[in-house]
């Protein structure tokens, strides 16, 4: 009876302890589960509808290379076996290096494209198409590719070939490829950024097509203009089993907030045209242009109208985001007055002054003519050192003819306070100009978080090109990577949120014979304990309350059997 207690406790600890793992065969294959840029395993986990119901699936990212050389191996005459929790996973989807791959380029081609990146001489884009051509030049014959150019707007949509030819609207393969060149090659730069956006119509396209799928994204600024939040994207591409490869080109991103005060000449002299050639007035080309450098700001920038002719408005105006409100209210603008240029730029620096937001900061002014009728209270050098005090730089605009605009002082202005003059003879001018000044002051380099959450949270992963005369090593690199991963995806057989890690083996067998290493991760689903959990969890913590039971009576009996020897 003494050892009763000795052998329950014997018994149950056999119970919870698995079984020492056979010896494995003979090796020809080394399985690597992929990891991301934090040294993570690349294993996701989303629900999404089946058959009327939600369940959990499952992805996992890995590469098989030879045991021998380390090279990347054909196990096409083998078999990819996968176990969840030790049971065989039969609902499978596995995408092997030789399965064609369908990938959609969402290129950006917005105004700061045109610039060069960090020691180089080269402007972006042009670095940027030459790394595209080397990205199509390494996929194999088999592979499709899609194309989106895109600035704040989708400009260019060609979907993946096949698509394409379901519709009986192209010729072979190799044609389509040739197309997506010319279509590259003939881009130029202009307007802002929409990367959000140009995701979520590139995971569109290869929503309904098999087979293996990716989405390679190449910007080089902060998204201004996109409708999709990041965190709608990612659960899009989530869903539908869509890796997102991204690609940041230039310099990183300084500042969060961008903060702005358009200081805007709505004198009567705004009746007239700028140039004999234009179509339009002054004051209508001021409407479309400054709606246009709206429509341009990024999504955490505010921006403050202060008008003026004569009088300049005592009560400071209100900061926004509101993109709408913003250009209805500089479509009401009306040509009246005189121009207190200097006054109206003073109150805009005490807005801007009192709004106290970190970030960039920058006063607009745009004005067709000099300081006049009646004259400003405050003179131009007062402006120049308060702009100085607060250090925020002043971007001067003169409209119409160079003889109706002071421009020594306007140059003057912009000079000291770390801005920028910019003269605009004829309405078409003026456009460009608010578009190259909302594009310098909201797209400062690109948001290297929101790129890397995109891609880690989907299956891809980020990459930064400082300088963008690396961009074709990482395109060379990338076409590889693509075509040599596999990806299995399969319905996880515990959907319930139960909290526990699972845990998943992949291995390589060709008739029932072990051929390679196995390849292990574990997942968890966030949650907590339920009822409908796996029965063997509550098996094992019976058999663990059991020995806290049992434990205080083995004591006593291994106590009375050695006392009373």
């Amino acid at each position: 009876m003494r050892i009763l207690p000795a052998i329950a406790l014997a018994l149950l600890l056999v119970a919870v302890v698995p079984g020492a793992a056979p010896d494995t065969e003979s090796l020809h294959y080394q399985i690597e589960i992929d990891k991301d840029d934090h040294g993570e395993n690349k294993v996701f986990a989303s629900f999404r509808e089946r058959n009327g119901k939600q369940a959990l699936y499952v992805t996992v990212h890995f590469r098989v290379r030879r045991a021998s050389d380390g090279q990347d191996a054909d196990v096409d005459k083998a078999d990819i076996v996968v176990r969840e929790d030790g049971r065989k996973v039969h609902d499978l989807e596995i995408f092997s290096p030789w399965t064609p791959l369908t990938a959609v380029l969402a290129m950006d081609i917005s105004g700061s494209m045109e610039n060069a990146s960090s020691g180089s001489r080269v402007c972006k884009l042009d670095e940027a198409k030459k790394a595209a051509g080397i990205f199509l030049n390494h996929l194999s014959a088999n592979s499709e590719i899609g194309l989106i150019l895109f600035d704040h707007l989708m400009r260019v949509e060609e979907p993946p070939g096949h698509e394409v030819r379901l519709r009986g609207l192209t010729p072979p393969a190799q044609e389509h490829r040739r197309k997506i060149r010319q279509l590259i090659d003939a881009a130029r730069p202009m307007g802002g950024t929409a990367y959000l956006d140009a995701v979520a119509r590139s995971v569109d396209m290869l929503r309904d097509i098999a087979g293996r799928r990716a989405v390679v994204l190449m910007t080089d600024g902060v998204d201004m203009n996109s409708k999709r939040s990041v965190g709608e994207v990612i659960k899009l591409a989530t869903v539908y089993q869509v890796p997102i490869y991204t690609l940041g080109i230039g310099e990183l991103g300084k500042y969060k907030n961008v903060t702005t005060v358009l200081v805007l000449d709505h004198s009567g002299s705004m009746k007239e045209k700028a140039d004999a050639n234009d179509q339009r007035s002054k004051i209508e080309a001021l409407r479309t242009a400054a709606s246009h450098f709206v429509d341009l700001m990024r999504r955490d920038a505010k921006i403050a109208l202060q008008p003026f002719s004569s009088n300049v408005d005592d009560v400071p105006a209100n900061f926004s985001d509101d993109k709408q409100l913003l250009t209805q209210r500089i479509k009401e603008l009306q040509p009246e007055g005189g121009t207190s240029l200097y006054d109206a730029t003073y109150a805009g620096l005490e807005t801007l002054a009192a709004a106290r937001r970190n970030g960039r900061n920058a006063v607009v002014v745009l004005t067709d003519g000099r300081d006049e009728a009646p004259g400003s209270r405050v003179s131009a050098q007062l402006v120049i050192d308060r702009a100085k005090e607060l250090k925020y730089p002043l971007y001067m605009l003169g409209l119409g003819q160079k003889e109706e605009i002071n421009e020594a002082i306007m140059k003057r202005m912009a000079a000291e306070t770390g801005g920028k003059y910019f003269h605009a003879g004829n309405e078409q001018k003026l456009f460009d100009i608010f578009e190259e000044l909302s594009i310098h002051l909201h797209d400062d380099g690109i948001n290297e978080a929101e790129l890397r959450e995109l891609a880690e949270k989907t299956g891809g992963k980020f990459f930064w090109a400082r300088d963008a005369a690396k961009l074709p090593d990482f395109f060379r690199d990338l076409a590889t990577q693509l075509q040599s991963t596999y990806t299995v995806t399969f319905a996880s057989q515990r959907s319930s949120h139960d909290g526990t890690a699972r845990g998943i083996d992949i291995s390589i067998e060709h008739g029932g014979v072990r051929l390679s290493n196995v390849g292990s991760v574990d997942y968890n689903v966030h949650g907590v304990v339920v009822p409908e959990m796996d029965y063997r969890i509550y098996l094992a913590l019976l058999l663990l309350l059991g020995i806290f039971l049992l434990a205080p009576a083995g004591v006593r009996q291994l106590y009375r059997f050695y006392g009373g020897a």
